[in-house]
């Protein structure tokens, strides 16, 4: 980046604006500018205030770490708090997020962070992920580990899933690093493993093979909205169902003393 002319904002709101593949004209529209100011903004010979450095980055949908990004950029500080998840000022949440997987239980429950770590997981993922899953990294860990492969019945099919959905969250972070090198290992991972044909359905099952029992279920996911905070914006809840009566009784089984 640093080879391109402008100011360090103008420079990376120009590759922001070509990334969502907008012309000056166009995100001059959005945010109510006009394209010579936007012009010189990219160029250096403006700096935005703080108000459009916000308005450019909620019309870039950038998020609120990249937001702080652009903001520290144009010499800004930045709005939007970043708190580490095991401060106080979480704790509301935290709770809420800890209350959530409790009452899910029996069934399994885990909560990612922006770059696919384990944060928290309830009891349950152990009868599926083991017991040292907080910590771990999903695309590191269970992406390329040949022995999730073994447990899943349609690795394939829910590997393939992953790396697209790692695809699209990189993409709303294009230049995230972290994220940009997690892509590559699973790409790698699924180099030799063809994407399957066969139509997968309403949505791909994950499917289990469980001390020669077969588990299917459902996978969905949760979040806050309208987050104004990075921590909290980046968090990811993942919650298992079960697809059918015998997954009920698999994980109901768990209950029993």
């Amino acid at each position: 980046m640093s080879g391109e002319p402008g100011s360090p904002f103008g420079v990376r709101l120009k590759r922001w604006r070509r990334e969502r593949r907008l012309s000056q004209l166009e995100l001059a529209g959005l945010v109510g500018s006009t394209t010579r100011h936007l012009s010189f903004l990219e160029t250096g010979r403006s700096r935005p205030s703080r108000q459009m450095a916000l308005r450019l980055a909620a019309a870039l949908d950038v998020g609120p770490r990249e937001a702080n990004r652009l903001l520290q950029a144009a010499g800004l500080g930045p709005s939007f708090p970043e708190t580490p998840v095991g401060d106080t000022a979480l704790i509301p949440y935290r709770s809420a997020i800890e209350r959530l997987l409790a009452s899910h239980e029996p069934y399994p429950g885990l909560v990612l962070d922006g770059h696919w770590n384990v944060v928290v997981a309830n009891a349950a993922c152990a009868r599926l992920f083991g017991a040292d899953l907080v910590g771990a990294n999903f695309v590191r860990d269970a992406l390329a580990d040949p022995a999730v492969a073994g447990v899943l019945i349609n690795w394939p099919e829910v590997a393939w899933a992953g790396l697209d959905r790692l695809r699209r969250h990189r993409d709303r972070h294009p230049f995230d690093d972290v994220l940009r090198e997690l892509t590559e290992a699973a790409e790698r991972a699924l180099a030799d493993v063809p994407r399957p044909v066969a139509d997968p359905g309403i949505t791909v099952c994950p499917c289990f093979r469980i001390d020669g029992r077969i588990v299917r279920t459902i996978a969905m996911v949760a979040r806050f909205d309208q987050v104004a905070e990075v921590t909290l914006d980046e968090l990811r809840v993942e919650l298992m169902y079960p697809l059918d009566q015998a997954a009920e009784r698999f994980f109901r089984g768990a209950m029993d003393p």
